[in-house]
């Protein structure tokens, strides 16, 4: 048996490993598994394939570590939402979610049974919370670092000029 020390490094492990796509890391599988499914050369199938699922774990670690180490992201927590902001949020989940999962549903082809479909959804669910939460927190450092440009701008160009000697 694994004990939950030895999964929680193995969790770490993988996530130090970083997706080469980063974020896009969900769509670029997404995107793996249906040039797959619609490939014919079996050599690019199983590339894709393994590429996908490769991308998947490592995302999905990523995903995990954030949930095991509080600590480990966000280093600067976002702001609290608004009940509107949480409510488009939420809609936004599930649209990008929903676009998930039926381009991975694709991909998987159509060999797979439909009850497998809800799991596909819930995970992909999950994967567009986590990246609509990254995208927000990324635009909230955003914000931050462009009010203190324009109070940097603001400072140089009300400065008095200097006397020349």
């Amino acid at each position: 048996m694994i004990s939950s020390d030895n999964l929680r490094q193995v969790i770490r492990w993988l996530a130090s490993l970083h997706a080469p796509t980063g974020r896009w890391s969900a769509l670029v599988a997404t995107g793996l598994f249906l040039a797959a499914r619609l490939s014919r050369s079996i050599f690019v199938y199983y590339l894709a394939y393994f590429s996908g699922c490769l991308l998947l774990i490592l995302f999905a670690a990523d995903l995990a570590k954030s949930f095991i180490d509080p600590a480990s992201f966000p280093s600067h927590p976002a702001p609290p939402m608004s009940r509107p902001m949480l409510v488009f949020r939420v809609l936004l989940t599930g649209v990008v979610g929903g676009a998930y999962s039926v381009c991975v549903w694709v991909g998987l082809g159509p060999w797979l049974p439909l009850i497998v479909y809800p799991a596909i959804l819930v995970i992909c669910l999950l994967i567009a919370w986590r990246n609509l939460e990254l995208w927000y927190e990324q635009g909230a450092e955003f914000e931050q670092e462009l009010a203190e440009e324009t109070l940097r701008h603001r400072a140089k160009t009300t400065a008095p000029p200097q006397p020349l000697r």
